[in-house]
């Protein structure tokens, strides 16, 4: 309603905190939250309904009122829908009532793996992974995302009962056979709250037939659900592009298992073999981009560090390039770009990676990270309010993330409550913990962080954290306030 009273007009941040919540204890996070509900209840995936104004807060832009379809009666119509939209938006926010009607939401789980043992893992959850990514580029879907999804692999719960957990109206199970030649795939849609199957079916076909074929089945699925969905091209399969997709699969699967050195010298050599193996495939070039910057942010990879960075950019670039409806191509350049400083650039390519792909909810995260570093909060908070409604099982990075944010913009307390709530989180965490501690005046919480990270990387200083985000972090202030935390932490100049 307060948009809606001066529409076309901005409305700040903190000016709709007091309007609207009129006092109440509650942080910036509260008015992302609101306003993703809104967006989510509009079908505004492109913003251009409720729009982000960078820095200086929202603004409501109805459709014109000569726009194709709408009278000057149903402008005015509308602009009174939107109206009661953000009033029962606002109610879910402070009341939690039942969310209203949304898009169909589902959720893929994992396949089944019957191989012969010979071959077993050998897909690992490329058929899964692929028909989810299919899927989220349908607008009139909300597609879980797979991180969420594979925290039931193997689950004994019944089918409604994950759905429930996933907040999915429905469940997409199956199975995946390969024999050394050919890959059977079965696949079943079911209904969340009833159990009743939907829609089933089988595909046999050969190893390079296998992306081309999750096509299909995703297309199969939309139907099967009963929207109306776009006509989506079947995706160019290079030779040898499933065989690169494995090895891709199989490095990041390793280095999440076993985030070290060893790992990753594993992955750079596999993923090199790839890019000699299959030159005409995108998976090896983006894989390889994503190692060699790991390996130079952690001072795992040796030689000249401007030919690293400089082959990183190449690699990436040829990615997008073989492949420009991949996501990951375009995830990898924008970490590749943030990493050589070029955040701007960064956030162009994971827009794009989400765009491609909406369900990925590290890509959302990714593109979090970049906006708060050039200070768009705000726009940040609205990403990670995205990702908790389409992963509801999120990860540690996503709790980091928000926790650092939040932090940012001085909301420490919260950042706290945040940061505890993650199950588990990365040694490299403890850096965030330790400002966040700093912060709410508890300094000696603050060492003891500091010493946990210090422990996992004893050669770190104040200096080499300083060379990592210089023209990264360029919010006013931002670098500044970090590396005075950490040093008043603990940590060596």
């Amino acid at each position: 309603m307060a948009l809606a009273q001066v529409p076309g007009e901005i409305v700040s941040q903190d000016a709709l905190l007091e309007e609207v919540w009129q006092g109440r204890s509650v942080t910036p996070d509260s008015v992302a939250q609101c306003i993703a509900e809104i967006r989510r209840v509009l079908k505004d995936h492109d913003k251009r309904i409720v729009e982000t104004v960078p820095r200086s807060g929202y603004r409501l832009v109805p459709p014109a009122p000569d726009a194709p379809l709408w009278s000057q009666r149903r402008g005015q119509l509308a602009l009174l829908a939107v109206m009661v939209l953000c009033a029962t938006a606002l109610g879910f926010t402070l009341l939690r009532p039942a969310a209203p009607p949304g898009p169909p939401v589902i959720a893929v789980l994992p396949f089944d793996d019957f191989s012969p043992p010979k071959y077993q893992g050998y897909l690992s959850d490329a058929v899964s992974d692929n028909i989810t990514t299919q899927l989220a580029r349908y607008p009139q879907f909300l597609i879980i995302s797979q991180r969420s999804s594979s925290a039931f692999r193997d689950s004994d719960l019944a089918t409604s009962d994950i759905a429930e957990r996933l907040g999915a109206d429905f469940v997409l199970e199956g199975s995946q056979q390969y024999d050394g030649t050919d890959v059977r795939t079965t696949a079943r849609l079911i209904d969340g709250a009833t159990e009743a199957s939907l829609w089933a079916d089988e595909f046999d076909v050969p190893m390079d037939e296998l992306l081309r074929a999750n096509s299909r089945i995703s297309r199969k699925i939309a139907h099967a659900v009963g929207e109306k969905v776009v006509d989506m091209a079947e995706p160019q399969i290079a030779a040898g592009d499933v065989s690169a997709l494995l090895i891709s699969n199989a490095a990041q699967s390793r280095i999440m298992r076993n985030f070290s050195k060893e790992s990753l010298l594993v992955n750079i050599a596999e993923q090199e073999q790839s890019i000699r193996d299959y030159p005409e495939s995108a998976w090896g070039p983006l894989g390889q981009a994503l190692s060699l910057r790991i390996g130079l942010r952690y001072g795992w990879v040796e030689g000249d560090e401007d030919a690293i960075r400089r082959r990183m950019n190449d690699l990436a670039r040829r990615a997008v390039e073989l492949d420009p409806n991949n996501f990951l191509a375009f995830h990898a350049l924008g970490r590749v770009l943030m990493f050589n400083r070029d955040v701007e650039g960064a956030i162009s390519a994971f827009d794009r990676a989400v765009e491609l792909n909406p369900s990925s909810s590290f890509a959302r995260n990714a593109l979090a990270q970049a906006l708060s570093f050039v200070g768009r909060t705000e726009e940040a908070l609205e990403e990670i309010a995205d990702i908790e409604l389409i992963d509801p099982i999120y990860g540690h990075d996503t709790n980091w993330t928000k926790a650092r944010i939040q932090w940012q913009i001085g909301a420490c307390d919260e950042a706290l409550d945040t940061f505890t709530a993650a199950p588990s989180m990365p040694a490299a965490a403890n850096k965030t913990l330790a400002a966040i501690y700093q912060c709410v005046g508890r300094a000696d919480e603050a060492k003891a962080a500091i010493q946990a990270f210090l422990k996992e990387h004893p050669e770190w200083s104040v200096a080499r954290e300083r060379s990592v985000i210089t023209g990264m972090w360029t919010a006013p202030g931002l670098a500044d306030r970090w590396l005075s935390a950490l040093a008043a932490s603990g940590m060596p100049f």
